[in-house]
């Protein structure tokens, strides 16, 4: 008995085949309707999470929008020109000379020492290292939280020159509260290693 041979004209698929050919068709439509499920689901926690956060409409990753962005310090900026204006000979101005300029982080709490109790959070960047000075501000819990100057032994800690770095149970005093409050600060983060270096 010889092989058997398609006729001119037909398309001839054996029973294996046909059974492959499915079984890629039907795991190619289970995984389209298990991705689209899955961004269905993406979708759907989005829309449920205004509760989390109240949008107020404006885009808190605007690097100087002092109003918005909680890490901005409270400075006055004093530029009349457009940030993103350059010399057209390209010569830089205002480098820092001392360290890199890093970015305000949460480094602690404020409590109030008389009075109601208030806890404020503690925004610090370091300013110079090897003089362990800082800069520091605090936000208010009330009035949309705005943002408050800090002052330790009648030293502004918000200026161009900072102030020294502050401790647990260091007293400072709130521009806006007008009062003083007990400084809690973080703990460290620990330095780890990478093993495979």
């Amino acid at each position: 008995m010889g092989r058997k041979k398609c006729p001119p004209g037909v398309l001839c698929i054996e029973n294996i085949t046909l059974i492959f050919l499915i079984a890629i068709i039907c795991l190619g439509i289970y995984l389209f309707f298990r991705q689209n499920n899955k961004s269905n689901l993406n979708i759907f926690h989005t829309m449920r999470q205004p509760h989390s956060m109240p949008h107020t409409g404006f885009n808190f990753n605007i690097p100087s929008n002092v109003l918005q962005n909680p890490f901005v310090p409270p400075m006055r900026d004093g530029n009349y020109f457009p940030t993103n204006s350059s010399d057209p000979r390209g010569i830089p101005i205002n480098i820092r000379t001392r360290g890199f300029e890093s970015s305000y982080r949460q480094v602690g709490i404020l409590t109030r020492s008389n009075g109601n109790e208030t806890i404020l959070p503690l925004m610090g960047r370091p300013l110079d290292n090897a003089r362990g000075k800082w800069q520091f501000y605090t936000m208010s819990d009330k009035h949309m939280s705005v943002k408050l100057p800090v002052s330790k032994n009648g030293r502004s800690c918000t200026g161009e020159y900072g102030c020294n770095d502050l401790y647990n149970g260091d007293n400072v005093y709130v521009e806006g509260y007008n009062d003083a409050f007990k400084v809690t600060i973080y703990e460290n983060n620990t330095p780890a290693y990478i093993p495979y270096v």
